[in-house]
């Protein structure tokens, strides 16, 4: 059992973390090792967040319910399981233990009892990688069946990692990735029975879903990519808070727009969802958030973005050209680039290839 010093020097490590310039699945398993040194855990998962929607991407991952990871998301997202993931992210404290959660009967939580169980998974505990811009992500630590349940300080030490560690992801998932893409792709369709098994699926969605991260282990898995799932199992519900779909990044850098349906008519029940190309407007307002920038910041990438030239920005704001250069200094910074060149590509690219 760690104790209180190891715990405060474990924060500050993860911290000093938080601040490096790995890319994110680096950053993700450094933070897993101290954390497992610390609290104490061997399996484990880390997904990534669209904070508009909160629904898990793709992430890391070491544990052995892999083929039921499907049935565990829809149970997730389909009413009030305990310690949910995007119940975490709205809550004032962003981390939980299922132990907690259902008074020490995990019996209760239909995911624990249909997939946890099954495999020997005892207590779980969860923590919201969120910071003041949204959230970003999710730690999950599993525990044994026979092993102690987590207790308030195990959950203390990931509520004070859980801001700085979203800075992390936030800051490295939005990092330059791979080469230029030279030919736009077209959308996919997959088609879902209710249970969320697939039917069948276009061309168009295999070589998304073969672009995007941890593509060989869903496979590995004989499952789509995570995200289908909750998206899927929202396009059901009538209450849900958030809309059936969410923006998940290619290994290339493009963005991908997963949106869900139930189809009408004879569809008895089954799901069609697209996969194809994000358009820059459907990115520009996670890019800014995800750069932290000011709603003039916005407004002045919005215009150069639409093709407006410094002398046009300055008509349509009603600011200097002084400003405006101030403006971009900032932005530049934010960023990480140095031209406006840089900046039109980042914004303007949109995850068709164009």
């Amino acid at each position: 059992m760690a104790s209180e010093r190891e715990r405060t020097r474990c924060r500050e490590r993860l911290e000093l973390l938080s601040e490096s310039t790995l890319d994110c699945e680096s950053i993700q398993r450094e933070a897993i090792a101290d954390l497992q040194r610390v609290i104490g855990f061997d399996r484990w998962c880390w997904p990534l967040a669209d904070p508009e929607t909160l629904l898990p991407l793709s992430g890391v991952a070491e544990h052995d319910f892999g083929p039921a990871v499907p049935r565990y998301l829809e149970l997730e997202y389909s009413g009030d399981d305990f310690a949910a993931k995007h119940v975490l992210a709205r809550r004032a404290n962003s981390a939980a233990s299922l132990s907690a959660e259902t008074g020490g009967d995990l019996a209760r939580s239909q995911r624990w009892a249909e997939v946890m169980r099954p495999v020997g998974i005892g207590d779980i505990a969860a923590v919201a990688c969120r910071d003041a811009l949204g959230c970003w992500g999710w730690i999950e630590a599993y525990r044994g069946g026979g092993d102690r349940r987590f207790e308030g300080r195990d959950l203390e030490l990931l509520a004070n990692v859980g801001a700085s560690l979203g800075s992390a992801l936030r800051r490295s998932s939005m990092a330059a990735r791979g080469g230029d893409v030279l030919e736009p792709s077209p959308p996919g369709v997959i088609v879902l029975n209710p249970d969320l098994s697939l039917v069948s699926w276009t061309e168009g969605a295999r070589a998304w879903i073969d672009a995007l991260p941890a593509a060989r282990l869903f496979a590995a898995w004989g499952m789509l990519p995570a995200v289908v799932y909750p998206v899927a199992t929202l396009s059901r519900s009538r209450d849900a808070v958030t809309g059936a779909y969410a923006l998940e990044r290619a290994v290339d850098g493009r963005w991908l727009m997963i949106e869900a349906a139930l189809l009408e008519g004879d569809g008895d029940g089954k799901i069609a969802v697209t996969l194809r190309g994000a358009t820059p407007t459907e990115t520009f307002n996670l890019l800014c958030r995800a750069y932290a920038l000011t709603q003039r910041e916005r407004d002045v990438v919005a215009a150069l973005v639409a093709g407006l030239d410094t002398r046009a920005v300055t008509e349509r704001l009603f600011i200097s050209r002084h400003t405006v250069q101030d403006h971009l200094k900032l932005v530049f910074q934010k960023i990480g680039i140095h031209s406006r060149r840089e900046l039109l590509a980042r914004f303007s690219a949109s995850a068709d290839g164009r």
